[in-house]
């Protein structure tokens, strides 16, 4: 892999300091016939070049990608080994892979100790390159086995070749990056842990992804790499993917099967993933015998038996905009976070809250703790004693990367645009796909000279066509306006036509939910309602399949823990606990009700 130094680069480049300018290679356009091809593309904004003919990358010293997380560096004695013995090159040979290939994206060979093999033998080296550094070292033997430094930087494998690219080939293992490089498509990376998403490395090569036009997802055809895919459609937007599925499992099937014409014939095959703009009937033809075949589109409901009846009533789906109201101190936000923690549970989501209301940050983060585990954060509770240091620190591990709070930082005021950035980063970055705005009132408006009506028109019109363009669910708490009281006392019951501000709130919203506490006991259409109780109303589903509309749940409310539950049996069961724990009454369920300021 050639390098070229940044100081060979800037002395092409006299006045300008920024922007993206063409120039010679300093590596190879003095051996090419077209010595004054400009066949390197520099960006000098992020202090980065490639090039095009020779694959020759540059990196800035102090360019914005490097990364302020102290990782572990390995030995920069790097060379490049193209002396492989004859049975590794034989063996690529045997996968289609020629030695010009292994020597272009810096492959070796090396004697490492394998743990598995528990002794040091010889192995292939995938060497992982950021700029002209090596940041990490993945280790193969001849049994297969695989091991890699400790403490390296995770960056995606030949992430170097995307440097400028508009389009990007994503897979799932090297040897997929080296057979679809031998097939021409050089800009190809590869995630690093298999069929594993996780934040760090995306983190980590972000700067290097927010500007591509148009990424090709080629993980595996099998289920996992089915499922890898998804998640990395749901990070970058479907709307510049395209899926690659191969003939075989992978590229380097192909290319063994078939060779390079293979491996370019299944590339050629892409097909969208759903997005916005225009589509024929061919184009949507896949999803309409998926839905003949498999039934409705997928909908989603917390799956705990504590939620009693609520599923078959109420329902979310993905690219819907649900808002939730309630009159103030009944319960809306603290309801949505936990509906939203099952959510995450259940399906393997990852939500963000923002909830400017819940301050400070960590102070916030002990509720979901609470409910996480079903106890107190603070103190002991009849029989239940409080959360311990050590299940603070297990609620950490399982959500620190599920869980995500939204703030705004260095005394800037949140806006709505802000927001929306905010959330495409973290789709991006963490791959995030459930939004909470807890409330609607908490963000400003950038056109101070809208009226409120065509403001509140214009903020739902964008949060149900984001939810609608990037499959993603959004959760927005909004506040009714002043209700009136009956002879008794009571209040009447909010619907969406009753958030303060427009109707639009009921007219634009995709599904929509009232929360409701009884402070008193009644009898209502023959059932009885007990003092503090809460009621979840039916406002809106936007398909029939999702529930039924003007039904309602009744729920009984812990409040040591913030958990809500049908019946006389709290939900006890822990998050990250397949096997739920026995169940554990209260010794005096009204007891737990001490007080008329639940702390929602």
């Amino acid at each position: 892999m050639r390098k070229v130094k940044w100081t060979d680069i800037v002395s092409q480049i006299k006045s300008r300091s920024s922007g993206e300018v063409s120039i010679t290679c300093p590596s190879c356009s003095h051996e090419r016939k077209k010595k004054n091809d400009r066949c390197m593309r520099v960006n000098l904004t992020k202090g980065l070049a490639f090039c095009h003919h020779c694959s020759a990358v540059s990196v800035k010293d102090e360019s914005p990608l490097v990364t302020k997380i102290s990782y572990k560096l390995p030995k920069q004695e790097w060379s490049n080994y193209t002396q492989m013995s004859n049975n590794i090159i034989k063996y690529f040979e045997g996968r289609g892979i020629s030695q010009a290939t292994l020597k272009a994206l810096g492959v070796s060979e090396e004697k490492y100790y394998q743990p598995q093999d528990k002794s040091e033998v010889n192995n292939i080296v995938f060497n992982y390159f950021e700029g002209d550094t090596l940041v990490n070292k993945k280790f193969r033997s001849g049994a297969k086995h695989f091991t890699q430094l400790s403490n390296t930087k995770p960056i995606f494998y030949n992430i170097n070749s995307v440097i400028n690219s508009e389009d990007v080939y994503i897979v799932e293992g090297e040897f997929d990056v080296l057979s679809m490089h031998e097939a021409g498509f050089k800009n190809t990376i590869s995630i690093p842990n298999g069929a594993n998403d996780n934040d760090e490395f995306w983190i980590n090569c972000e700067a290097y992804l927010k500007k591509v036009k148009k990424f090709y997802i080629a993980t595996d055809n099998d289920e996992k790499g089915e499922m890898v895919a998804d998640k990395i459609a749901q990070r970058l937007g479907r709307y510049r993917c395209e899926r690659i599925l191969f003939k075989n499992k992978d590229a380097n099937g192909d290319l063994v099967s078939g060779g390079a014409d293979m491996v370019r014939e299944s590339v050629s095959l892409s097909k969208k993933y759903p997005s916005s703009g225009t589509f024929t009937v061919e184009d949507l033809y896949d999803d309409m015998i998926g839905f003949y075949e498999n039934g409705m589109p997928e909908t989603f409901a917390p799956k705990h038996p504590c939620f009693g009846n609520l599923k078959n009533i109420f329902s979310v789906m993905r690219g819907h905009l649900v808002v939730a109201t309630g009159i103030p101190s009944h319960g809306k936000s603290n309801f949505v976070e936990w509906y939203v923690m099952n959510l995450v549970n259940d399906y393997k989501m990852k939500a963000s809250f923002f909830s400017p209301e819940h301050h400070p940050m960590a102070l916030h983060q002990t509720t979901f703790v609470e409910k996480f585990y079903g106890k107190n954060f603070f103190i002991n509770n009849f029989d239940i004693p409080r959360v311990t240091k050590q299940e603070v620190k297990r609620y950490k591990d399982w959500a620190n990367e599920k869980i995500y709070i939204t703030s705004a930082e260095n005394g800037d005021f949140p806006t709505w645009d802000w927001l929306f950035e905010k959330f495409k980063e973290q789709m991006f970055v963490f791959g995030v796909d459930v939004f909470v705005i807890d409330a609607f009132n908490k963000l400003q408006h950038a056109n101070s000279r809208q009226n409120e009506l065509s403001s509140i028109r214009e903020v739902l019109t964008k949060l149900t066509l984001f939810a609608q363009i990037n499959n993603v669910i959004i959760f927005l708490v909004a506040h009714p306006r002043k209700m009136t009281t009956n002879e008794l006392g009571d209040y009447q019951i909010p619907t969406l036509y009753d958030v303060s501000g427009s109707a639009d709130f009921r007219n634009q919203t995709h599904d929509g939910f009232s929360i409701y506490r009884h402070y008193r006991d009644k009898e209502i259409d023959g059932d009885n309602i007990y003092k503090n109780q809460v009621q979840f109303f039916v406002e809106k589903i936007k398909m029939k399949f999702q529930g039924e509309m003007t039904k309602s749940e009744t729920f009984n409310y812990d409040l040591p823990s913030g958990r809500y539950y049908v019946g006389n049996e709290r939900p006890t069961f822990v998050f990250d606990q397949e096997d739920e724990p026995m169940v554990v009454k209260p010794k005096n369920i009204e007891e737990a009700f001490d007080t008329n300021e639940l702390p929602f």
